[in-house]
C-alpha cells in the first residue's frame, strides 16, 4: 500500500486568515486567531477528510508541517484529522524544502519512498519531495499564486481532493504533454495542464527541465521539445496533447495560431504539431500557421532579464489579418518569462481578436539540484554521449577550461 504525507496549512485546512501571522512567526497572535481556520469548500469531500478515507483503504498517513507542534496538534484535534505520524517544526533541525521532515515521517512509518507521495500547496513542498525522492502532488485547491507555483510544479496537480482517491491512476494523471510524450494514454482531468497565471490567460501542457537540471535526463517532454527544433518525430503526441487540452478547457477558440519562427529560421517547429491536431479539433476551430510573422531578429534574447525581454520584443511581430472579433489560442513551445507570448497576444488583440489565450507545450522550471565540478568549481551540466545517447555530468568549462565528467 502507498504512504500519503500531507502538508497541513492550505492543504488539509484553509488557514489563509492566519497566514500573515504564521509568516511573521507571531505565534501569540496565531493562538488568539486559530479559530479562523476552516475547511475548504471543495464539494462533497473536504481535504481534511482525505486521510480518513485513505486510512480506510489501508494506507499509512503522515502530516508534515513547518508550523509548531502545539498548533498542528490543535488543528488535527479540532478537525478530527486521522494520521499515524505528525512531524512538526519542533521535531527536526532542518525544515522544508530540506527533506529531513519527510524522511523522519517515512522512517517512523517504515515506509518505502518509492511507494510514497506528499500532497502540498507550495514550492517548498515540491522541492522537499524532490530531495526526499518521493512523488509530489499539488493541492490545487490551496495554491494562492499559480504564476509562482507553475515554475516549480509538482509531478501531479489535483484540482479536486476526491481525485486523490483514484491514486492507481496517478501515473496517467500527469500533465498531458508529459504523459503522451512518454507513450502513455492520459487520464484527463482539471489538473492535466498547468494554469500559469500570466495575463492574458496562460496555460502549459507540461514542465520543461533545463539541461543542467537532473530531471532533464528522464523527461520525455524535454527530449521531445528539443527534438522538435529539427524534426517532427514528437509532433503527433504534442498535437494530441493540444487537442485534449482544448477539449478539457471548456473554451473553444476560433483559431489556433503559433508564435512565429524567427526570420533566419526556415523551419516552422509548430507546423507538424498543428497538422496533427487539426483533424481532431472539429469544425469550430481553424489552424492558421501564418497568422503571425516575426519581422526582425532579437539578438541576445536568452541572456536578457525579464524587463529587458519585454522591451526587446516590442514591435517584433506583425499580423496581416483582421481577426474580426474571433477568439485566438496562441501556441508557444516553452514559457519562460512570457514576454514573447505577451507581445504576440498584444498584436493579435490590436488586430481585432476578441480574446487571446496562450498555451505552451512546456513551462520552464526552476532547477532544484545542481552539481559543482570538483576540479574547477564551475557548475556542471547534464550532457549526452553522441555515440551511446547516455546522459552524464559534464563540466560547463568543457573543452576550453576543464574536461571533468561524472556518472549521472
Amino acid at each position: 500500500m502507498a504512504t500519503f504525507v500531507f502538508d497541513l496549512d492550505m492543504t488539509l485546512l484553509d488557514t489563509s486568515l492566519l497566514e500573515r501571522w504564521r509568516e511573521r512567526q507571531q505565534w501569540s497572535q496565531v493562538r488568539r486567531q486559530i479559530g479562523t481556520a476552516r475547511p475548504f469548500a471543495t464539494g462533497k469531500l473536504a481535504p481534511h477528510d482525505l486521510p480518513a478515507r485513505l486510512k480506510e483503504n489501508g494506507h499509512d498517513i503522515a502530516v508534515v508541517t513547518s508550523s509548531p507542534r502545539w498548533y498542528a496538534n490543535r488543528l488535527i484535534e479540532d478537525f478530527k484529522i486521522i494520521t499515524d505520524v505528525v512531524v512538526a517544526w519542533d521535531d527536526t533541525e532542518l525544515h522544508k524544502p530540506d527533506p529531513e521532515p519527510i524522511n523522519m515521517a517515512l522512517e517512523q512509518l517504515g515506509a518505502d519512498p518509492e511507494q510514497s507521495c506528499l500532497v502540498g500547496d507550495s514550492i517548498v513542498d515540491v522541492q522537499a519531495c524532490y530531495h526526499a525522492g518521493i512523488v509530489s502532488i499539488g493541492a490545487g485547491w490551496g495554491v494562492r499564486s499559480f504564476e509562482e507555483f507553475s515554475s516549480a510544479a509538482p509531478d501531479v496537480l489535483l484540482r479536486k481532493p476526491s481525485s486523490l482517491l483514484r491514486f492507481n491512476e496517478l501515473d496517467r494523471g500527469g500533465y498531458l504533454a508529459e504523459v503522451l510524450c512518454a507513450g502513455k494514454t492520459p487520464k484527463v482531468h482539471r489538473g492535466s495542464f498547468l494554469p500559469c497565471g500570466f495575463p492574458p490567460r496562460y496555460y502549459s501542457l507540461g514542465r520543461y527541465f533545463k539541461t543542467e537540471d537532473p530531471r532533464h535526463a528522464g523527461s520525455a517532454l524535454a527530449a521531445s521539445l528539443l527534438d522538435l527544433k529539427s524534426r517532427d518525430r514528437s509532433a503527433k503526441a504534442l498535437g494530441h496533447a493540444l487537442v485534449a487540452f482544448i477539449r478539457r478547457l471548456g473554451w473553444t477558440p476560433d483559431f489556433v495560431v503559433p508564435v512565429p519562427s524567427k526570420p533566419n529560421q526556415a523551419r516552422n517547429r509548430f507546423e507538424a504539431v498543428l497538422n496533427a491536431a487539426e483533424p481532431r479539433l472539429g469544425g469550430d476551430t481553424e489552424v492558421d500557421v501564418d497568422g503571425l510573422t516575426c519581422v526582425r531578429e532579437i539578438q541576445g534574447y536568452k541572456r536578457m532579464r525579464p524587463f529587458e525581454r519585454s522591451a526587446a520584443v516590442r514591435g517584433a511581430f506583425e499580423s496581416n489579418y483582421d481577426w474580426d472579433g474571433r477568439k485566438v489560442l496562441l501556441l508557444d513551445d516553452v514559457l519562460t518569462t512570457g514576454a514573447t507570448a505577451e507581445e504576440c497576444a498584444r498584436v493579435l488583440s490590436a488586430n481585432n481578436a476578441s480574446e487571446v489565450r496562450v498555451v505552451a507545450l512546456g513551462r520552464d522550471q526552476h532547477s532544484f539540484a545542481s552539481r559543482t565540478c570538483p576540479e574547477c568549481r564551475r557548475p556542471m551540466r547534464i550532457r549526452t554521449n553522441r555515440y551511446t545517447n547516455e546522459k552524464f555530468w559534464g563540466c560547463s568549462g568543457y573543452p576550453k577550461y576543464c574536461e571533468n565528467t561524472e556518472d549521472i
